[in-house]
């Protein structure tokens, strides 16, 4: 029944795709629709909780609108899933995409690569709000030569330790360097919360103990993934993966390492910083009495991934000139400190932690995180790459396939992805 499900959905995106000939907007250089003068609604696509929805659509919306009485700003919550991608791709096919999308960070380069988002940069305006916005987030939207979006709001992971524990084994404040972590967990015999597979939960232990994913240009993997400095990584994650005990059949469930980290249990963990902000007065209060964050070891440069939303204007839409002004906006500081009360954080230069002082006793080590926090490769492939990586990393800690066995498999699949897409 699902395999049904699935190819009676994909029958539809064709169907889409092909009655749309020659005239579908995925094809052809990219080009916006010029807007009627009567029409001045801005569609909204976004993904937001629904915490975040409510002072998004009863706070930030009506105050744009009170500002710019010309636009009226129609919100639609949506799943974050994969769901939501294919369908914005079929709507795109039928020409009828939302106006502005809050898409993942990770998702901007394949749409970039599809021709399905307006290249904002080409906005006259566009280099004075450029000026405006902390580099790393802004730099996601960057593909190609150009930009194409606003970040809208970021986040990366710090490591959080049990308070206790860090005194026992002799250490007055977190060890800075990733080598220092691991020995240290060996040494007393300490657990690490380490929940999954994923780019997202492990690249940057990946990166700090020296593996490289894929080349400079992101073009290959092969000599890169497989490396034998790629090799050596993989070994010590292992034995991070050995020291939390996770088995065929478990993997420690995210309110539970949580728990560990606060009794004990766990030494240490990486998490964002949205557990933090959904917690009661009294809960929070436990968690910083027993815990301490900081930003992840830094290697060469490197702390831990940058993640985040981004606001793009979607190819087809109606009204380009009132969606531009309507992202740009949500880039400015009063929006973004509105947003800020549910646990967002900024992307703007001038935000400061003191404007919140309720989230001030930890949102600091992610701020700091986020001067070291790289991004993914910007390609448009990733959600593959993320996949091929999971799948064979799951595969060696399991102890499946060998190390070097692993990654040269992951490396040749990697490859014939980026040549297959290259080649099209």
């Amino acid at each position: 029944m699902y395999r049904l499900q699935i190819a009676v959905v994909l029958a539809g995106m064709v169907f889409l795709l092909i009655g749309c000939n020659n005239h579908s907007i995925i094809d052809g250089t990219p080009s916006i629709v010029a807007p009627s003068k009567e029409d001045r609604e801005v569609v909204v696509w976004h993904t937001y909780s629904e915490e975040e929805s409510k002072v998004f659509e009863n706070e930030i919306i009506p105050l744009f609108e009170k500002q710019h009485p010309h636009i009226d700003v129609k919100p639609v919550r949506q799943s974050y899933n994969e769901q939501l991608k294919w369908t914005l791709i079929a709507r795109a096919s039928a020409k009828k995409t939302p106006d502005v999308v809050r898409m993942d960070i990770a998702w901007l380069p394949f749409f970039a690569s599809m021709g399905q988002v307006y290249p904002v940069s080409d906005f006259a305006d566009f280099k004075n709000i450029k000026e405006k916005l902390l580099e790393a987030p802004l730099q996601s939207n960057f593909y190609k030569g150009k930009y194409y979006g606003l970040p809208l709001n970021t986040n990366t992971k710090t490591a959080i330790y049990n308070k206790k524990l860090l005194r026992e084994a002799g250490y007055s404040k977190p060890p800075s360097k990733i080598e220092d972590l691991l020995k240290l967990i060996q040494h007393h015999g300490y657990r690490i919360g380490l929940t999954g597979y994923s780019t997202w939960e492990t690249l940057p232990y990946f990166y700090g103990f020296g593996g490289t994913l894929l080349s400079p240009d992101h073009t290959k993997a092969e000599g890169y993934l497989n490396s034998e400095a790629s090799i050596n990584a993989i070994e010590k994650i292992r034995l991070l993966f050995n020291s939390s005990s996770l088995t065929a059949t478990r993997l420690t469930g995210y309110t539970d390492t949580w728990e560990g980290i606060v009794n004990g249990d766990y030494f240490m963990m990486d998490e964002g910083p949205w557990f933090y902000s959904v917690q009661s007065p009294k809960k929070l209060n436990e968690i910083t009495d027993n815990t301490i964050s900081a930003p992840f070891p830094v290697t060469e440069g490197k702390g831990s991934l940058l993640g985040g939303e981004n606001l793009v204007i979607m190819k087809g839409a109606r009204n380009p000139e009132e969606s531009w002004t309507f992202v740009k906006w949500m880039a400015s500081r009063e929006p973004q400190r509105l947003m800020f009360k549910t646990g967002l954080m900024p992307t703007i230069k001038e935000f400061t932690i003191q404007e919140s002082t309720n989230r001030s006793n930890y949102i600091g080590s992610y701020i700091d995180g986020l001067e070291t926090a790289f991004l993914r490769p910007p390609v448009a492939e990733w959600d593959e790459i993320d996949k091929i990586y999971s799948k064979y990393l799951r595969m060696i800690v399991l102890e499946r396939v060998s190390i070097k066995k692993g990654l040269t498999m992951a490396a040749e699949e990697i490859d014939s992805i980026l040549i297959d897409k290259k080649g099209r």
